[in-house]
């Protein structure tokens, strides 16, 4: 996202934000009350973190005197590394917590005064869509949070922050790679749909890769926009309807959301629901920072620009319009 993003309101979001700084002085006290202990947890897990090799080697003395297990044995070296590991978690638990909690308490308080809720983990998420409609990469792993559901000017709308994983390679050389990171959106379409129809990026590694997954939905679409065409790739299993779904405005107003959200953007129209995955590599609701202080006014105003950016999903691609789109 450009700084000229990250710095601007979302148009028709004004009259909300609008009253945002009362909003703020509502929070304010519960923010000092955890800034005035962040120091103490800093301290006091900074040093169990310091302890972490310490006890790494305590542990291996424990299990020798406690166990005397036999010689070459991989036995102490292991109750050193867990015991290391052990403290040097805990102690970064404790020094995050007032970071941690603070994040979660901005993220609640902003998302409902924008009229959305907030959940902070996404177990009831929709991703099951995703996974049928062939616009994520394939994964092993994946971590879904910040689940933010509301309605604008009409249009429900629900989101989360998903980072997809998988395992590559096998034995001492495996590793684990992030393979999406960014929101998922689910919405609706003013236009029913009964086949199945994608758009993914044009050209380059992505691109060819899910020119790949699309293949297995149907037929590479050609339409008439040029720009369009330099953009993306649609492929669909009815090519009158992806032409119904895909007006020159729709068309127009992709090439928008694209060149406000990045070229990573990928789409799926799934009877009357709008998927969207944006993999721009970042965390859109970040906790404040370890050394950050709490009670700056612009952690909850910078919160409340990004979730009112929500809103620009729908407003750019016009999704509270009729069927005319």
């Amino acid at each position: 996202m450009t700084a000229e993003m990250a710095s601007a309101p979302v148009a028709g979001f004004s009259d909300r934000l609008a009253g945002f700084d009362e909003h703020w002085r509502s929070i304010e006290p519960e923010l000092k009350r955890i800034e005035s202990g962040r120091w103490l947890s800093l301290i006091g897990g900074g040093v169990l973190c310091v302890l972490a090799l310490p006890a790494f080697v305590l542990g291996i003395a424990l299990a020798d005197w406690l166990f005397d297990p036999a010689a070459g044995s991989d036995g102490p070296w292991l109750a050193g590394a867990l015991l290391g590991a052990g403290t040097f978690m805990i102690g970064a638990f404790i020094a995050h917590a007032p970071s941690r909690n603070a994040g979660l308490l901005i993220k609640e308080r902003v998302a409902r005064f924008l009229g959305f809720s907030y959940q902070e983990d996404a177990p009831d998420f929709p991703l099951g869509a995703f996974d049928g409609s062939d616009i994520l990469p394939s994964y092993s792993g994946k971590s879904l949070q910040d689940h933010i559901r509301g309605e604008v000017s009409g249009v429900p709308i629900t989101m989360c922050d998903a980072e997809l994983t998988e395992r590559r390679g096998s034995g001492k050389g495996s590793r684990t790679v992030t393979v999406f990171r960014g929101p998922l959106v689910v919405s609706v379409f003013p236009k029913p749909s009964t086949g199945r129809t994608i758009v993914v990026p044009d050209g380059g590694a992505i691109g060819n890769f899910f020119a790949g997954r699309g293949q297995d939905v149907g037929q590479r679409v050609k339409l008439e926009s040029p720009d369009f065409e330099r953009a993306f790739e649609v492929y669909s299993s009815d090519q009158v309807e992806a032409r119904y779904l895909l007006t020159p405005a729709m068309m127009e107003r992709l090439l928008a959301f694209r060149a406000r959200f990045g070229s990573r953007i990928r789409l799926a129209f799934a009877e009357r629901e709008l998927l969207i995955a944006i993999d721009d590599r970042r965390d859109w609701f970040p906790d404040p920072g370890l050394f950050q202080k709490l009670t700056d006014p612009a952690l909850v105003r910078d919160q409340a620009e990004e979730i009112a950016r929500i809103a620009k999903i729908v407003e750019t691609l016009k999704l509270n319009a009729e069927t005319r789109i």
